[in-house]
């Protein structure tokens, strides 16, 4: 007879096993056993991958351009009008939003990126009928009306009026803006008070108008979902969009001459800590040996200044996937000279000295392993093939990230955090006289 321990051990095994079958199946709809291929409906670019391990349709409709389609007037406008859009087809317009959703398990919505806005749908196939209609109908019949359009005017004023109530929130703008400043991605997707507060109805209406154009759209559908049912459907609705001429265009590299520190003095328990360097893009090369470099300068930050010295909780490394792209470090410290000093070593180190073979494929296996679970689901792996296709090298691209991650060299590491590591543009939030501003040419 088993005992508890063997039991606990058993269900264990049994919970192992399961997990890894799971896995299996997913890293198979990662990997390309879900056929993707792409085909135009009218003159709109659909690309469509049948993944047929799970009911989830994710469809996703992105809106190209980005913060290269604002001005300083009219920054945050692609995501207010869909903040503000109602239903207008009369079987939806009488019933709620949550009424729909809720009734169906459907999740509908939009975010504007600084590389563009994506409206996106997740339903389950047994709802796909009933909720397409409802996504074109919030894309191409939007209804603005004075009570909702008010309602979403004071709900993003709020968020952008309470930014500097949240240090981790704020500290990121004030770093974007200081690293953006003078580039086109200056511009917030989300808005500032002043365009918000401005921006009129008619406005968006003329926006929507201008932008809605099959050329400048792109559609992912990830889903156990057949391609001549969807061909359909896109060309019964999305087909009637004009074609437009929109060609599209990349911003700039950002290339900083010197480096920079900027403290903003604030009374927290601690010091926030944020620098941005300019990366390569993801449709860059480079791209994959700066993952590799910034993963390994997340593993060694982690060490140093939190597990050696308990400077901070959690130290970080991080890129960025915009087009004109940046890499950061970042902390929380009550001692940020010592802990600024340590993130400035460190990137030192790996523009110095060749990373040990043992360690540099450690950290390509955990990067690979990171990327499969990010991926297991239909609406990240439409993300995905929808960043290289935006990028301009196309979605069949991403097909070859694992064979790029795992060629990468100590000497591509070396290589690109000598070009790199560089001229970062540091802020912080916090106390100016735990601070020696003279810190930053260390490097």
């Amino acid at each position: 007879m088993l005992n508890s321990k063997d039991i606990t051990k058993f269900s264990l095994f049994i919970i192992i096993q399961l997990s890894l079958v799971n896995f299996a199946s997913h890293l198979g709809a990662v990997n390309g056993s879900a056929t993707t291929e792409e085909f135009l409906v009218k003159n709109l670019k659909v690309i469509l991958k049948a993944n047929t391990s799970n009911e989830i349709i994710s469809v996703q409709l992105y809106l190209k351009g980005g913060v290269l389609n604002l001005t300083e007037e009219n920054q945050g406008i692609e995501e207010f009008i869909f903040n503000s859009a109602t239903l207008t087809d009369r079987k939806y317009a009488d019933k709620s939003w949550n009424k729909i959703l809720q009734g169906t398990g459907s999740g509908l919505g939009s975010i504007s990126e600084k590389n563009f806005t994506v409206i996106s749908l997740q339903c389950t196939k047994q709802y796909f009928d009933q909720m397409w209609e409802v996504f074109t109908d919030y894309v191409m019949k939007n209804g603005f009306y004075d009570e909702r359009t008010e309602i979403a005017r004071e709900r993003m004023l709020t968020k952008i009026r309470r930014q500097p109530d949240v240090p981790d929130v704020y500290i990121r703008k004030l770093a974007e803006e200081q690293f953006y400043k003078g580039h086109p991605y200056q511009l917030d997707p989300m808005g500032i008070e002043a365009s918000i507060s401005k921006i009129k109805m008619k406005d968006m209406q003329s926006y929507l108008k201008k932008n809605l154009k099959k050329t400048k759209l792109l559609l992912v559908v990830v889903g156990n979902l057949d391609k001549e049912v969807l061909r359909k459907k896109v060309s019964d609705t999305f087909g009637k969009i004009s074609k437009g001429k929109y060609k599209p265009t990349f911003p700039d590299r950002v290339n900083h001459t010197r480096p920079n520190l900027k403290v903003v003095e604030r009374d927290l328990p601690t010091n926030y800590i944020l620098g941005l360097f300019s990366a390569p893009s993801p449709k860059n090369p480079d791209y994959y040996p700066m993952t590799i470099a910034i993963d390994i300068l997340k593993w060694r930050l982690f060490e140093e200044i939190r597990t050696k010295r308990n400077l901070s909780y959690a130290p970080d490394a991080f890129l960025a996937t915009n087009f004109a792209n940046y890499g950061g470090v970042y902390a929380t410290s009550v001692e940020p000279d010592s802990t600024i000093k340590i993130m400035l070593e460190e990137l030192k180190k790996l523009r110095k000295e060749p990373v040990i073979e043992k360690d540099l494929r450690d950290r390509i296996s955990m990067n690979l392993t990171r990327y499969y679970l990010s991926n297991e689901s239909n609406s990240a792996q439409g993300q995905f093939l929808a960043r290289f296709e935006l990028s301009g090298l196309g979605w069949q691209q991403g097909e070859k990230m694992v064979e790029n991650l795992r060629s990468v060299t100590a000497e591509d590491v070396k290589r690109v955090a000598n070009q790199y590591f560089k001229n970062i543009q540091f802020i912080i939030l916090g106390n100016p006289k735990l601070i020696d501003e003279n810190l930053i040419t260390l490097l």
